[in-house]
């Protein structure tokens, strides 16, 4: 008798530790609830911002995954610690949009000896390869390039360029600004303000072109690094009597593309929106799903992105934009 109740003890045991994979996880069969960590930007730092913080939450949602999203709220530092805190929290994936690209290592190392993949968004940061498992970002000197091609193509008898840069030292600014910088040195442009605006904002946008106006500043290009700051600009016009657009006497060059924006470019005041994807959620499912399977994943992934000028957009594609 005493050996057949032991025999039932330990099947009974047996039989719970197969319910509980690593800290207490429940793994019915193969299936594991999987915790992402989640290093974002800013939670308001922009429309385009917005809709890329609810695709990883609508996402991960989906996939049944339990989120944990933080928010750097314009502080390196402060991101760099989240990121620290996540990994001794034993996050299953650590997901990371930097808000500089620079001084990530450390993360990464950690990450890396933890055994946690390391999966950078959005924005590419400055790390060797070994020290991280995949990239899924925007290529900003190749959206960049694509504004520069435009304007040279608009064959302006002479160019003086306002350029309303995003947070320094992201590499989504360093990325856009290399591309007007190198492209305007190539020919014979004049950049007559070049700024950096903290956080991506509409307002300080909008404040820095009427002092210009203010301080008797010729220009007839505004380089607007995202959406936001293009309208920005063009309020501070409209209050000055400048016209813009397609009609007007100032390019209006924008970045992000979101609905509301295209509305702008086809209605003409806008003249080019360049695309920068917010959509990566869909994008970090499907590549941590292949991870789970064992799959070799790719390395380096830059998204499809595409422009938008007065001449090329249609209802039709503003009524298709979901953002």
């Amino acid at each position: 008798m005493k050996k057949i109740i032991s025999l039932v003890l330990v099947l009974v045991l047996a039989f719970s530790l197969v319910g509980c994979g690593k800290d207490g996880k429940t793994t019915e069969g193969n299936d594991k609830k999987i915790t992402v960590g989640v290093v974002q930007t800013n939670a308001n730092e922009s429309d385009w911002r917005t809709a890329n913080t609810i695709s990883f939450n609508e996402a991960f949602a989906d996939a049944g995954f339990t989120t944990k999203m933080v928010f750097g709220e314009g502080d390196h530092a402060k991101q760099i610690s989240q990121a620290q805190q996540l990994i001794q929290e034993e996050v299953d994936y650590l997901v990371v949009l930097g808000l500089q690209s620079a001084g990530w290592e450390d993360v990464a190392k950690a990450a890396k000896e933890a055994g946690i993949p390391f999966i950078m968004a959005d924005r590419k940061l400055d790390l060797s390869e070994d020290l991280y498992t995949a990239m899924v970002c925007s290529d900003f000197e190749a959206e960049g390039n694509k504004a520069v091609e435009w304007l040279k193509d608009q064959a302006l008898d002479s160019y003086k360029i306002v350029v309303l840069g995003g947070d320094t030292g992201s590499s989504a600014q360093l990325g856009r600004s290399k591309a007007i910088e190198e492209g305007a040195a190539a020919n014979g442009w004049d950049i007559v303000f070049n700024q950096n605006m903290k956080g991506w904002d509409e307002t300080l946008a909008k404040q820095a072109v009427a002092d210009l106006i203010a301080a008797g500043t010729e220009f007839n290009v505004v380089y607007a690094q995202n959406d936001n700051m293009a309208r920005g600009a063009c309020d501070a016009m409209d209050a000055a009597g400048i016209t813009y657009g397609r009609d007007g006497d100032v390019k209006v060059i924008a970045f992000d593309a979101n609905k509301w924006a295209l509305e702008k470019v086809l209605a003409g005041d806008f003249n080019l929106d360049v695309e920068c994807n917010p959509l990566h959620g869909p994008r970090i499912v499907k590549l941590i799903k292949q991870l789970e399977a064992g799959e070799t994943v790719e390395k380096n992934a830059y998204v499809d992105e595409e422009m938008f000028d007065t001449e090329t957009i249609t209802q039709a594609i503003v009524d298709a934009r979901s953002y």
